[in-house]
C-alpha cells in the first residue's frame, strides 16, 4: 500500500494522486464493470488522508468539469436507478434506502449518538443480492471518534482520478462534515485505501494540463 500521507485540502490530495499515477502508475488494459478493457495507468494499492478539509475547494472548483460533477452530486444525492450504471440503484439509494430497507445514514447518526466511541459505525454500498452489471466504486464508510474528532475510513475498489474521483472527494466530505454535525462532534480526517487508482489514457492530455496548471509538472 503506497501511502501518500495526510493533506490540508482535498485538491492538494487529488493533484498529488494525479502526479503519482502519471510518474509512477504502470500501463495497464484496465477491466470495468462490463469487462470492456481501456488503457490507463494504475497504481494497486493507495491510501491518503485530508484533515479538516474546507468546502469548497479552491483546486476542485478551478479545474471541474461541470457535467460530470453534476452527474456525481446527483448519484450521492438522489435515490433512483442510474442507467449509466447498468440501471443499478445510485450511491443515495444505497446510503438512505439499502435494498429499499434501511436508512444507514439514520443509523450510523444514532449509532454514534448513542456510544461516541464505537468502533463499529460502519456502512456499506453493496448490495451483494441485486448488483450485477456494477460494483460500487466507494465501498464502505467507517467512521471513528478520535480525540474528540470524527474520523471517517473509506475503503474503495476503485477511482478513476482523471474523471470523477474529485467529486467522490467532495461528497465523502460532505457526509463527513453531515454525520460530525449530527452526531456532536468537530470533523477530522477523511481517509481513503484505493484498491485500484487509476486515470485512462484517454485523459492524459487533461490531466497533465491540470498538473501543469497546479505546477507539479
Amino acid at each position: 500500500m503506497l501511502d501518500l500521507g495526510l493533506f490540508s485540502s482535498l485538491g492538494e490530495a487529488w493533484v498529488t494522486v494525479l502526479c503519482t499515477l502519471y510518474q509512477q502508475g504502470a500501463a495497464v488494459a484496465y477491466t470495468d464493470n462490463t469487462g470492456e478493457q481501456a488503457d490507463a495507468k494504475e497504481i494497486f494499492g493507495l491510501t491518503f488522508s485530508v484533515a479538516d478539509a474546507a468546502l469548497p475547494d479552491a483546486i476542485i472548483e478551478r479545474h471541474k468539469v461541470q457535467e460530470e460533477y453534476d452527474w456525481m452530486v446527483r448519484n450521492f444525492t438522489v435515490q433512483e436507478h442510474v442507467k449509466e450504471l447498468h440501471n443499478e440503484t445510485s450511491y443515495a439509494s444505497r446510503l438512505f434506502s439499502y435494498m429499499g430497507q434501511k436508512d444507514q445514514m439514520e443509523w450510523v447518526i444514532r449509532r454514534l449518538n448513542e456510544n461516541p466511541h464505537t468502533r463499529s459505525a460502519t456502512i456499506t454500498t453493496f448490495e451483494p443480492l441485486t448488483d450485477e452489471g456494477y460494483i460500487p466504486c466507494v465501498s464502505l464508510l467507517d467512521f471513528q471518534e478520535e480525540a474528540g474528532k470524527l474520523n471517517l475510513t473509506v475503503y474503495c475498489r476503485a477511482l478513476d482520478f482523471g474523471c470523477k474521483a474529485y467529486i467522490n472527494l467532495v461528497m465523502l466530505q460532505t457526509i463527513l462534515q453531515t454525520v460530525s454535525e449530527k452526531a456532536g462532534m468537530p470533523q477530522g480526517c477523511l481517509t481513503l485505501l484505493v484498491k485500484s487508482a487509476h486515470y485512462y489514457r484517454k485523459d492524459e492530455p487533461k490531466v497533465h494540463g491540470i498538473l501543469k496548471a497546479e505546477g507539479a509538472v
